[in-house]
């Protein structure tokens, strides 16, 4: 038999696959916690509480409350802030994309969920890719186009200048890793003894 909160969390869970953006996912959380302590709990009502309501039992009793600070510590590591360059593309973990070219030079947070990166500028969805985020190594990996959003921030560029992209015209780059040279110190490291000259007495 499944518990009470488990049929309320498996019917927000579709609520919450919903949400797109930071703000629509805190507010979707907020419904479902309004909903969760003000319908009557079973297990209170086999207790024989005077109310089996568990925002009534509870008051305003609160669990662990965290830190803004800390709540971003536990949280930004599916978290990115990239600014975008002169076209309104931005680089993560090796892959160049596009986020929106109504946005030049401006700072837009990157945010994980799932197998969806989406990509928000002042609580506006610009854009979503499908990626795997490698929990190990905190890097976003196989980033694959996904769906534009109408850009609001056209009018911020001239009219004759931008273009509104399409995927079609844009691709996913990916660089490939930074390849070091061991010779290179070994080269120099020769050359410093060529330099040298012992002394004769």
């Amino acid at each position: 038999m499944e518990t009470h909160f488990n049929i309320q969390r498996r019917l927000y869970d579709y609520q919450l696959a919903l949400s797109r953006t930071p703000r629509e996912f805190d507010q979707a959380h907020q419904c479902f916690l309004a909903l969760y302590n003000s319908t009557a709990h079973q297990g209170l009502r086999k207790e024989r509480f005077a109310s089996p309501i568990p925002l009534h039992v509870l008051g305003d009793s609160k669990g662990r409350l965290l830190t803004p600070q800390e709540l971003t510590r536990k949280f930004a590591h599916a978290l990115f802030v990239r600014s975008t360059n002169q076209y309104g593309c931005v680089t993560l973990h090796r892959s160049h994309f596009y986020v929106d070219q109504g946005l030049t030079r401006t700072p837009v947070l990157l945010w994980v969920a799932g197998e969806e990166l989406r990509a928000v500028y002042d609580h506006v969805l610009l854009a979503e890719y499908t990626c795997h985020y490698d929990l190990r190594t905190g890097t976003v990996t196989r980033l694959r186009l996904g769906h534009w959003h109408p850009s609001l921030f056209a009018a911020r560029q001239a009219q004759e200048v931008l273009l509104e992209r399409t995927p079609q015209d844009s691709v996913v780059v990916v660089r490939p890793p930074a390849v070091r040279c061991p010779t290179a110190t070994a080269r120099s490291a020769e050359q410093l003894r060529l330099l040298h000259t012992p002394h004769s007495a």
